[in-house]
């Protein structure tokens, strides 16, 4: 029998993408999972929608950009739930899909380990799969991951990443994984814009796995533990590998797992560090000191590269920026 999965999806007012998404999940052809939507959102309206997606077959108010599944494995009305926070951590639930309201918006770590700590509660599963809500899954993304994971059991991969392709250039690889300059400690994606025929032998290795499509494994979450809340945004897929690593974890990416990425619909943020809002901005900012904080000495590079950013910021004439970057940076 196949091991379950956990499908994880973290929503913030992004209702649309995330049924778009959700629809995806059913297509898949790997089908022992059941799927966890964790709501960060500050109203009700994400969880209504999804509610009425769910139980209505003609709710049809979601993107266009892909063709709809006429026929999903799963015909609606869907069989689901909607619980608290606090409910997600004193009952186990049967539902395919389970939707937990979040208490607060406390960021994506703090938002997906809701949904994992769930899983390792209840002990019922071989593999969690963390996906962004922004995007939509090729139907055998699920089964070339696990079966990559099985093939290569010596590598002992703590988190493994798809193939990441721009939503609206499907011709086009967003990331295939990312790669940290442990000078400046800043990041960029590997792959960005080449051919989605790329293959493996191009990026065989990679710093880290990005945040829009994980699977780790129940011996990983485990030894290694949940996503580290300290930060809110960005640097914690960076943080998890480093401790995956502390314990003999490696990390890779399945070339034939295909994930389509809008890339940061719901706060503003691309990998082109120019097209970043100012909320993305700040946090990649906050991040990355937090994460300086955690694992490195090495202040000199540090504080030389986040002036030179500072710097930068205040040549292209975005003053509020650069002062709020100069006070994260001397603020203890």
């Amino acid at each position: 029998m196949k091991e379950k999965v956990y499908i994880i999806l973290l929503n913030y007012k992004g209702w649309k993408d995330s049924i778009e998404c959700l629809e995806s999940v059913l297509k898949l052809n790997y089908y022992n999972f059941q799927i966890i939507v964790v709501d960060n959102s500050p109203t009700l309206e994400s969880v209504s929608s999804i509610k009425s997606w769910a139980t209505d077959p003609d709710f049809r108010e979601i993107p266009t950009a892909f063709p709809k599944i006429v026929d999903p494995l799963y015909p609606k009305p869907l069989d689901y739930i909607i619980i608290s926070e606090s409910e997600s951590k004193n009952k186990f639930y049967e539902e395919t899909l389970l939707i937990i309201k979040a208490d607060k918006n406390l960021g994506f770590s703090a938002g997906n380990n809701i949904a994992m700590n769930y899983a390792m509660r209840r002990e019922d599963y071989g593999y969690c799969w963390i996906l962004n809500n922004d995007t939509v899954v090729d139907k055998n993304a699920l089964q070339y991951q696990i079966d990559y994971m099985r093939k290569n059991t010596f590598s002992k991969i703590g988190i493994l990443g798809s193939k990441l392709i721009y939503y609206f250039e499907a011709n086009k690889i967003q990331a295939i994984g990312g790669a940290f300059n442990p000078f400046s400690y800043t990041t960029k994606h590997l792959g960005e814009g080449m051919s989605v025929n790329t293959g493996k032998q191009k990026f065989r290795n990679i710093d880290y796995v990005i945040g829009a499509s994980m699977l780790v494994s129940n011996d990983f979450l485990k030894d290694v533990g949940v996503l580290s809340e300290d930060y809110f945004l960005y640097y914690e897929e960076i943080d998890w590998k480093f401790r995956a690593a502390k314990k003999g974890w490696s990390i890779d990416w399945c070339e034939k797992s295909l994930v389509f990425h809008k890339e940061g619909s719901s706060i503003g943020s691309s990998s082109c560090f120019q097209k970043r809002s100012s909320f993305s901005e700040l946090n990649v900012f906050k991040s990355r000191k937090i994460f300086f904080q955690k694992f490195s000495k090495n202040k000199i590079f540090f504080w030389l590269t986040s002036l030179l950013i500072i710097f930068n910021r205040f040549r292209r004439f975005q003053l509020r920026l650069g002062f709020s970057f100069l006070k994260i940076l001397i603020t203890k």
